[in-house]
């Protein structure tokens, strides 16, 4: 299966549980393909996708197994078993490439809240989401930078929801509640200026540079909530993430 053949297989899902009333909306990798045009035309940002990553609501969970099994997917049973209130797993009919959904949460080395965040006619999760996603890992590879730098090169920021644009506003909300996340987005943001050097040529790195200045400006300057300013005492003597196994499958 192609990549190409992937991105036709993951809209066809998302299309036919609009068509249901289930939403589900692509993440990951994938989504930054379909979403952010460098990922497909800039050499040094192309990358492969092992999988399809979608996001869904726990509370639609029963009727998302239903619309699988209409597509002939085959579900894990054993894993969604264990982890069916937040996660599911499920398999095309070649069994290739398999589809990871998400139910109300993004939880990998910080937990993210998208229950609020799956909006009516978008493909993807907001591109801010997405970046955030990106932004919250705090052993980044080189896909991930690679996925950082298509958004941030592709995407304006802006504050307020924006099909094509990046709401700072919103990420600067998030990281003022919770010091840890503000701690490995900035470590990222701080990475990312460093690495696009590998990546890009001068004058796209003058625009990833300026969008980066502005998301940490807002970061810094949006208020701290109490329990932030209570955890930024302790700071990195005490570890603010978690490191997530592997999916076994």
């Amino acid at each position: 299966m192609t990549d190409l053949d992937l991105v036709e297989q993951a809209l066809r899902i998302i299309r036919r549980s609009d068509e249901r009333g289930v939403p589900l909306r692509l993440l990951g990798g994938l989504a930054v393909r379909v979403s952010s045009p460098s990922a497909v035309s800039h050499e040094r940002l192309l990358r492969s996708y092992a999988d399809i990553d979608l996001v869904g609501l726990s509370r639609d969970r029963w009727r998302i197994k239903e619309l699988f099994l209409e597509l002939d997917y085959v579900p894990d049973e054993r894993f969604n078993a264990l982890n069916g209130r937040t996660r599911l797993i499920f398999y095309p009919p070649d069994g290739e490439r398999h589809v990871d959904i998400f139910l109300d949460r993004f939880q990998m080395c910080h937990s993210v809240d998208l229950r609020q965040r799956l909006f009516p006619g978008y493909l993807t999760l907001s591109m801010a989401d997405l970046l955030l996603t990106k932004l919250q890992v705090v052993e980044t590879n080189v896909k991930d930078m690679q996925d950082i730098l298509a958004i941030l090169l592709d995407h304006q920021v802006c504050t307020g929801e924006n099909p094509e644009m990046i709401d700072i506003a919103y990420l600067g909300k998030l990281a003022s509640s919770n010091w840890g996340l503000y701690t490995t987005i900035n470590d990222n943001l701080q990475c990312t200026t460093e690495d696009m050097v590998n990546f890009l040529n001068a004058e796209e790195q003058a625009k990833v540079k300026t969008r980066v200045e502005e998301i940490m400006k807002i970061l810094d300057e949006t208020p701290k909530s109490i329990a932030w300013q209570m955890r930024s005492k302790i700071g990195r003597r005490m570890e603010w993430y978690e490191l997530p196994d592997e999916v076994s499958r």
